[in-house]
């Protein structure tokens, strides 16, 4: 399973017996995605953490419902101090109470956060970084790579080439397929039917793919089975860099691209350590690494990026925010509409 902005949720780890004895020695439990995100995690804020501080850090893989119904399950003494969340699972953290109150007291360095960031989760969280969901394409195939939404949706059904967008079954897909294409076309949040009626000409032109796993993407664009795709610019990024320089091309259509942004919270009960933890993990170096290594968009206004891929991530002008506490309550009907309308 695998979140918004190019994030993989690794698979669950164990039962929840053996999840809390495996962790219960460690001085501090985060729940984090797996992949590049978890090494990054590792060598970015875990290791001088535990280094400045003399603390353990036990890193627990997982996937979001499965996190909030373990905490939930504990309330007065929760399997997990700090996770990384999507917005759409965030949001439901905070509903259900999960999560604590952040302050400057608490975390200093929200200080140094992006505006926008700081205040996305109405201080029960913040953004840790972001990845932007823009196009990935075959330079042979696609000489002339469409520059704005309107040209990729035109283009796919007039039969330019052959396309790929996420699937109603890869978590993100609400804000960067149903919002996004809804707002395009004269909808939103509270009408869809413009979105859902694009998706679905563009799929019964019979240039259209749909992806549920990153990987199918990389696979489809190498084997020539899709020409151009709706994908992570870090990821994509990381894939053209490997090698693929002179196939593959990336860009931001306008009139901008949507990101999938993931929080860091705080566990409402979980150790006060978390607080240290936290503060250090948006300062500013450790942001600046982990945003250097995943090629994605951090939090921290200061964070100094490679200049080797600084390049590569997406700016913040260049992205379109949906209004993600208004699609988190509307995300069951939005699904059902999707399969009635698309198919699953």
């Amino acid at each position: 399973m695998k979140t918004t902005h190019g994030i993989v949720y690794a698979a669950v780890l164990g039962s929840l017996a053996g999840f809390s004895s495996a962790v219960s020695a460690a001085d501090l439990t985060v729940g984090a995605f797996g992949g590049i995100w978890e090494k990054s995690l590792r060598e970015c804020a875990v290791a001088p953490f535990e280094a400045a501080t003399g603390k353990t850090v036990e890193v627990v893989l997982g996937a979001p419902a499965q996190w909030m119904n373990q905490i939930a399950a504990t309330p007065d003494k929760p399997a997990l101090d700090v996770i990384f969340m999507p917005t759409d699972n965030a949001y439901e953290v905070v509903n259900r109470g999960l999560a604590d109150k952040f302050t400057l007291e608490t975390v200093p360095n929200m200080a140094e956060l992006t505006p926008y960031y700081a205040e996305i989760g109405e201080g029960f969280g913040v953004a840790h970084n972001y990845g932007a969901m823009g196009i990935v394409y075959n330079k042979e195939t696609v000489p002339e790579p469409p520059k704005s939404w309107e040209e990729f949706i035109n283009g796919t059904i007039e039969g330019k080439w052959r396309a790929s967008i996420p699937s109603i079954n890869y978590p993100g897909a609400l804000s960067v397929n149903i919002w996004n294409m809804s707002q395009l076309n004269g909808g939103g949040v509270d009408n869809i039917e413009p979105g859902l009626a694009v998706i679905k000409k563009m799929q019964d032109s019979g240039n259209l793919d749909f992806w549920a796993d990153p990987n199918q993407v990389l696979n489809g664009l190498q084997s020539g089975d899709i020409d151009v795709a709706m994908y992570w610019d870090g990821r994509a990024w990381a894939f053209i860099d490997d090698g693929h320089t002179e196939e593959f091309g990336y860009l931001n259509p306008t009139p901008g691209s949507v990101p999938a942004v993931t929080w860091i919270q705080k566990v409402k009960n979980g150790s006060p350590l978390a607080w240290e933890f936290i503060n250090m993990t948006l300062s500013a170096k450790v942001q600046g690494c982990f945003g250097s290594k995943m090629r994605y968009g951090v939090g921290n206004s200061k964070a100094e990026i490679d200049p080797a891929v600084a390049p590569e991530i997406t700016p913040f002008d260049q992205l379109v925010f949906p209004p993600f506490k208004e699609i988190t309550p509307k995300q069951s009907a939005w699904i059902e509409t999707w399969n009635k309308t698309i198919g699953r």
